[in-house]
């Protein structure tokens, strides 16, 4: 088999690796522009008995009067509240605000499974793509810059253009 030129290898790790990066953007994007956590996925609420604590079996008893199918596995502690069953499927987020306690029945859509994934929280496999596209990024762009830095033509603009976004960053970062 003939080896892959530069060119061939960064074309074949881009186009690879190209739907990880474009679900790291549109999450980041939708993230950043303020969209709800539950974009997309279907949220029942139930107001429930307040005096009932963790692990919440009263009000699961409850849930189940009132028809709700409740996930399987155990409560367990989530951002100071509890959750029953896990984050891709559906679930139960127990949460005590004040003196009232209510449940969501959560079935999340594509927008919150896809978050997690951004957050390297949707198992094995996004986990190493996400490792994966980073690295092929950082690879992409070096390798990127070696190849174009044989034009000399080129080289004074990829030096401001490296500069002016040094520079951006640095100045969003001392704005923190």
């Amino acid at each position: 088999m003939k080896a892959l030129s530069s060119h061939s290898l960064h074309l074949v790790l881009s186009l690879f690796f190209l739907p990880m990066i474009m679900v790291y953007a549109v999450t980041g994007l939708l993230y950043m522009g303020g969209v709800d956590q539950h974009f997309t996925s279907r949220v029942a609420v139930y107001e429930l008995n307040a005096s009932d604590q963790a692990p919440y079996a009263d009000s699961c008893r409850e849930l189940e009067r009132r028809g709700v199918v409740l996930p399987e596995g155990k409560m367990r502690p989530f951002k100071g509240n509890h959750i029953l069953g896990p984050m891709t499927d559906t679930h139960v987020l127990f949460l005590r605000k004040g003196a009232s306690l209510r449940a969501e029945v959560v079935e999340p859509g594509i927008y919150p499974k896809l978050m997690l994934a951004h957050k390297g929280k949707a198992g094995w496999l996004f986990t190493a793509l996400g490792y994966g596209a980073a690295l092929t990024l950082v690879v992409l762009y070096v390798t990127g810059i070696l190849l174009m830095w044989r034009n000399r033509r080129k080289r004074k603009l990829m030096l401001l253009s490296a500069a002016l976004g040094t520079a951006a960053v640095a100045a969003g970062y001392l704005m923190l």
